[in-house]
Parts: C-alpha cells; sequence; structure tokens
C-alpha cells in the first residue's frame, strides 16, 4: 500500500472517530430517555427509534467495509435534523443545541470521510466522454 493510501486511511479516522463517538453518545441519550436537556415534548416515543437508528448508523458508519451504507443513513438522519431546526426557524448560526451548523458540519464530514475512502467515487462525478 502506498504512502498516499496511508495518508487518506489515517485524515479519515481523524474524522471518523469523534464523528462517531458524538453520534453513539446522541443516539445512546435517547435510546434511554436520559437526555437532560430534552423537554418532556421532545422525549417521544418515537424518540427511541430515533436513536437506535443513530447508534445503528454510526456503528455502521465507523466499520470501513459498511461505511458508505452509515454514510447514507446518516446522510437521512443528519438532513432530517438540518430539516427539524429549519421548519422551527432556528438561525443557522448560534449556540450548538438551538442551531443547525453542527448537523451541517457533521453531514460534510461525513461525507468528507466517504471521499478519503474512496477516492474512485469521485470519478463518478465526472462528465462522460
Amino acid at each position: 500500500m502506498s504512502d498516499a493510501n496511508n495518508k487518506l486511511k489515517i485524515a479519515a479516522w481523524i474524522l471518523v472517530a469523534p464523528a462517531t463517538l458524538f453520534l453513539l453518545m446522541a443516539g445512546s441519550t435517547k435510546i434511554l430517555g436520559a437526555n437532560p436537556l430534552a423537554s418532556i415534548e421532545a422525549m417521544a416515543p418515537w424518540v427511541f427509534w430515533i436513536g437506535l437508528g443513530e447508534v445503528t448508523a454510526a456503528i455502521l458508519f465507523a466499520v470501513p467495509r459498511t461505511s458508505i451504507i452509515g454514510a447514507l443513513f446518516l446522510s437521512a438522519h443528519l438532513g432530517g435534523a438540518i430539516l427539524f431546526h429549519i421548519i422551527r426557524g432556528e438561525n443557522f448560526f448560534g449556540p450548538v443545541l438551538t442551531s443547525f451548523w453542527f448537523q451541517s458540519f457533521m453531514l460534510a464530514s461525513v461525507w468528507a470521510v466517504v471521499f478519503l475512502r474512496y477516492p474512485a467515487i469521485v470519478a463518478n462525478f465526472e462528465p462522460r466522454r
């Protein structure tokens, strides 16, 4: 394996580790119903299933062989979170819990990992001759 491939893999793991840890933590608090910052309304029964999906997607994303599937699931999850914040009329910039810049950053880092792990995927976006 070339030195360039090793550098890409290291860069991907640098992005994967904190994202996965955050998603596992956020998902597990939803599963356990242990989020002290959430209102009673936010801890509706369906929040458990969102947390379970978040944990599942994070695990799939962390494993290199299934990271593309995890990236697709996380894209759906984070896109929904971004849309939820937009619908509520929250600002893009602001505290982490009342804005959607963090979810946007997470979504960008998910796809950065995909491009780092699978550089050949970029060829799919080039115009055909």
